[in-house]
């Protein structure tokens, strides 16, 4: 392209198009680069360059949002389906705790003293007459004895469950709207919630929607759903891990920090209330695991955020704890060692328990896994699913997690209840399992290629006379 300028103090001007050296080819101005936006987020506006009939069409955001919905209504059917297939098993859906978690939601809910116990009563005698043995007596005198039980059962045994109000306060709005049968109600909703919170803790470690469908199936086959479907607090207990360890995956990944750390300190305190032992050592087991793996990783600032939090919560439930006087480990440990406080405490519970967990571990525990090599295969291949295909960053809270249930049951050794304290140590080996189907492996050291400074653009030659 050639000008010429009519002006004589104008003639050496350089002309436009040309270089910095006559003859030189022409480089556009600096553009500022388009913003980087990761493969997972659609754009919220459509594009300018659309013509203006596609903007009415369907958007990539609303079609994931509807993706999201029809897997999440999958899970709930999924979930209530296969709930339902652990209840109508042939074994009892109560334990004889369930008489004190009915006994407070009813109380909670309104109920009389006396309609309460006499209620609660029917509800679990009509729980244990499912399974075998049945109650001595039938189920007439389980019904007097238990209506009894807050009369006659020492106060420091009732203690243990007032201060953990967590189960009996998420039912009482499914009493006040059905009766007696909203309790049975409220642990199936706690139920199907924990498949859901599953498939969603699935996709947060990075499976695949088939995978994290996979994950919620192989949760209730195992005995989390079974543990899950009886009237207990193991349904809202689960809940409320799988809700922590979603949140903290969140922080990890730098995923709605925000959102993941608010879910991970909520999580953690309604576990202190449903069931302390489990909250604590869950909260324990995730600020001890992201300060040890804190020199590992190069987000830090994740890791400190999840450390904060855990001991945020630790803190302040122990400070909750000893200001209210409720029941504590040393009680714990004497309600183990006295039969239910019937016997005259003991003078060394501590001495006592770490001879108790060395049978029980010997004698019970290890003993089970050598007739079942399934159990051991299980976890063998659960944590070659978490290593080999998923992120390091996502793996190791599950696997602090399934720690936490060896620990509780070692302070509680207890072996007719060992099967229901260990519950948390199968949660892992759905997602490990799950995993193992995954296509590929997500890693956390993948490479990963650094942002241009500027953007390569090629434009045509506009040297003159070419």
């Amino acid at each position: 392209m050639t000008q010429s300028y009519s002006r004589p103090e104008d003639a050496g001007r350089p002309e436009p198009g040309d270089g910095p050296e006559p003859g030189g080819t022409h480089r556009p101005p600096p553009r500022i680069p388009r913003t980087w936006r990761r493969l997972w987020l659609p754009a919220v506006w459509p594009s300018r360059r659309v013509r203006f009939a596609d903007v009415a069409a369907p958007r990539a955001l609303d079609r994931s949002r509807t993706r999201m919905a029809l897997l999440l209504a999958v899970a709930v059917m999924l979930g209530s389906g296969l709930w339902l297939l652990r209840w109508s098993g042939s074994a009892a859906t109560a334990t004889p705790d369930t008489f004190w978690y009915a006994r407070d939601a009813l109380r909670y809910a309104g109920w009389s003293a006396p309609a309460a116990d006499r209620t609660a009563a029917e509800i679990t005698c009509s729980a244990l007459m499912r399974g075998d043995p049945r109650p001595a007596g039938g189920y007439g005198n389980c019904v007097r004895y238990r209506t009894a039980l807050p009369g006659t059962a020492p106060v420091r045994f009732q203690r243990i469950f007032t201060s953990r109000p967590g189960y009996p306060l998420l039912a009482v709005p499914f009493v006040r709207a059905m009766g007696p049968t909203g309790f049975a109600v409220a642990t199936a909703a706690l139920g199907v919630a924990c498949g859901v919170a599953a498939v969603l803790l699935a996709l947060a470690i990075g499976l695949r929607p088939v995978q994290a469908l996979l994950a919620e199936t192989l949760f209730y086959l195992l005995p989390t759903g079974f543990w899950g479907s009886r009237l207990l607090a193991e349904a809202p207990m689960m809940l409320c891990v799988l809700a922590a360890l979603a949140g903290a995956v969140l922080v990890l990944r730098g995923r709605a920090v925000i959102a993941g750390s608010a879910l991970l300190a909520c999580a953690l305190a309604l576990l202190c209330v449903v069931k302390p032992a489990n909250g604590v050592a869950l909260a324990a087991a995730l600020a001890a695991g992201a300060v040890l793996l804190l020199p590992v990783f190069a987000s830090r600032r994740a890791f400190l955020a999840v450390a904060g939090i855990a001991a945020l919560v630790l803190a302040g439930n122990l400070w909750i704890s000893d200001a209210l006087h409720l029941p504590g480990v040393h009680e714990t440990l004497q309600d183990t060692f006295t039969r239910h406080f019937r016997r005259p405490d003991v003078p060394d519970p501590w001495h006592r328990l770490s001879g108790a967990v060395g049978d029980l571990w010997s004698d019970d525990i290890g003993p089970a896994m050598l007739d079942d090599p399934l159990i051991p295969a299980a976890f063998l291949l659960a944590a070659a699913g978490l290593v080999a295909r998923v992120r390091w960053d996502a793996a190791w809270p599950l696997a602090a997690a399934g720690l936490t249930g060896a620990a509780v049951a070692s302070m509680h050794p207890i072996v007719n209840e060992t099967p229901r304290l260990t519950i948390a140590a199968w949660i892992p080996v759905a997602f490990g399992l799950a995993a193992l189907a995954a296509p590929t492996a997500e890693r956390p050291d993948d490479h990963v290629h650094a942002r241009p400074r500027h953007v390569d653009t090629e434009t045509a030659d506009l040297t003159p006379g070419r």
